[in-house]
């Protein structure tokens, strides 16, 4: 069985070296490569690219959210997991923004660790508890905000809203609707501008709330 390999950066030695030991003991990880700041975990990947990259968000000199969207934009099957003490909404919505395929906190168990890494190495999102209940916190006060803002939707943006919010990805909706993928990305955001949504994950919920997809 091939092994899932990790990349670990983060500016605390300590906790590197502490995740490195829990991952030793999982059958299916492997540790590829540790550092210590964002522009050194650029450098790695141009030697070995990993499956997953266990981030942390605030390092000197290059922040995780600016070290995602730099890895998202040249390794784009790079799986990004944010790990973090920082678990307010602003930080949360930056990362999303940002492309992290996943986010969790500092104080998870080793377990927990292996299982978002799995998770998000089967091409799916880990959201921690914490940070799911932070989005949704946010969310629930936002949605009072933009409860009149269904009707300002056209029909089309209706259709590819719920194809989007039931899981499909750009190009399979624009087969669907017999659209150009460049098409369906303009109906996107312009879905994000009406509903004053910030990234994906609350126009998922959006949609939901308002009925536009079933659960």
């Amino acid at each position: 069985m091939n092994k899932i390999k990790v990349v670990i950066v983060d500016d605390h030695k300590l906790v590197t070296d502490c995740i490195s030991l829990f991952l030793k003991g999982a059958d299916n990880v492997k540790v590829t490569g540790i550092t210590h700041s964002g522009p050194d975990a650029i450098k790695l990947l141009e030697k070995d690219v990993p499956h997953v990259m266990l981030l942390d968000i605030s390092m000197p000199g290059m922040t995780g959210i600016e070290v995602t969207e730099i890895i998202k934009k040249k390794y784009p099957d790079i799986k990004v997991l944010i790990l973090s003490m920082h678990s307010d909404y602003d930080n949360i919505s930056d990362a999303i923004d940002a492309g992290a395929d996943g986010y969790i906190p500092k104080d998870i168990t080793s377990d927990e660790l292996v299982d978002a890494i799995e998770t998000v190495n089967n091409d799916k999102n880990y959201f921690h508890t914490t940070i799911s209940d932070e989005i949704i916190k946010n969310y629930a006060t936002k949605q009072k905000k933009t409860s009149n803002l269904l009707p300002q939707l056209t029909k089309r943006e209706l259709e590819v809203l719920k194809l989007f919010a039931e899981g499909y990805n750009n190009n399979e909706i624009a087969e669907k609707l017999f659209l150009s993928v460049r098409t369906i990305e303009s109906h996107k955001n312009h879905i994000l501008q009406k509903t004053s949504m910030k990234n994906s994950v609350e126009l998922i919920k959006f949609a939901i709330k308002n009925k536009i997809v079933e659960l």
